[in-house]
């Protein structure tokens, strides 16, 4: 990695974890507000992907509708989740009837690809972080319990590129992403359960050691693999970062990519199959 985008790296992360850090801790609204930035950016970073497939999306309309997807977690527990998906659907559909540009049952798949992929399964995210509530915990165990998985996703990633970029030979997917080896998807799931066990004992999560490893093993393997679809979008679309919005990151959707098919996996071992669900 150059010099130069090496130092952009390092400065995006010395400005952005802490702040970052400050709000997961904090929660409620500005955790909200957050995530809601996260989902608006990395959506319209995936709408313009799809145009440059020739989809012609309404963009507008479904960050709306994934914003109220995410918010309707955070205030009602998803429970207008099917009258929001409907509502959409009519409405998208009929808006589809004044396109002439491109094909319409592309348009509208992309649609709605982009509000289930990025809206639906970003708001289980905020469902991690609100779920102590349900069992009657202390609120900060969520920010805790959200930190620990960010934590390990992110250090597992670097720990998977060095991994990669040291002993790599046998690639792991080569049409999606050449670089990426199996010696580093390896190094990277070992890496993320030695994290994880270490973030259970600094932040005195109230995980048993089955959930911790349970966990570790979600984030070693859906987190890549969440990963390795970010990448086949990029791909597809022939480009190599969703955006430059993030220097020497890339864009938010790049960032974050790991925070749509993990978050919903984790939320549903841990609503109800984890101790503290018995």
């Amino acid at each position: 990695m150059p010099f130069a985008q090496l130092k952009s790296r390092v400065l995006v992360v010395l400005v952005g974890a802490p702040l970052i850090i400050a709000i997961v801790l904090i929660g409620k609204i500005p955790f909200l507000l957050l995530t809601s930035l996260i989902l608006i950016v990395s959506l319209y970073e995936f709408y313009q992907l799809a145009q440059k497939k020739g989809a012609f999306p309404d963009v507008m309309l479904s960050i709306f509708a994934a914003l109220l997807l995410i918010w309707d977690m955070y205030f009602y527990s998803s429970q207008h989740f099917l009258p929001i998906l409907s509502g959409f659907t009519i409405v998208v559909v009929i808006l589809q009837l004044r396109q002439t540009k491109g094909s319409q049952i592309i348009n509208l798949a992309t649609n709605f690809l982009g509000v289930v992929y990025l809206g639906v399964l970003l708001s289980f995210f905020i469902g991690i972080r609100e779920l102590p509530l349900k069992f009657n915990l202390d609120y900060g165990q969520g920010g805790y319990w959200t930190l620990a998985i960010l934590i390990t996703i992110w250090i597992g990633d670097s720990v998977a590129y060095f991994a990669g970029s040291s002993i790599g030979k046998h690639k792991l997917a080569k049409r999606i992403s050449p670089k990426k080896t199996v010696e580093g998807a390896i190094g990277g799931f070992f890496g993320m359960l030695i994290v994880i066990f270490i973030s259970r004992f600094a932040f005195s999560l109230n995980w048993t050691l089955l959930d911790t490893l349970v966990i570790g093993i979600i984030c070693g393997t859906i987190g890549q693999i969440s990963d390795l679809a970010e990448s086949q979008f990029k791909r597809d679309a022939g480009v190599k970062d969703s955006s430059n919005l993030l220097p020497g990151h890339g864009g938010m959707f790049d960032r974050f990519d790991v925070l749509f098919l993990t978050p919903p996996v984790i939320y549903y071992y841990l609503a109800y199959f984890s101790s503290l669900a018995r």
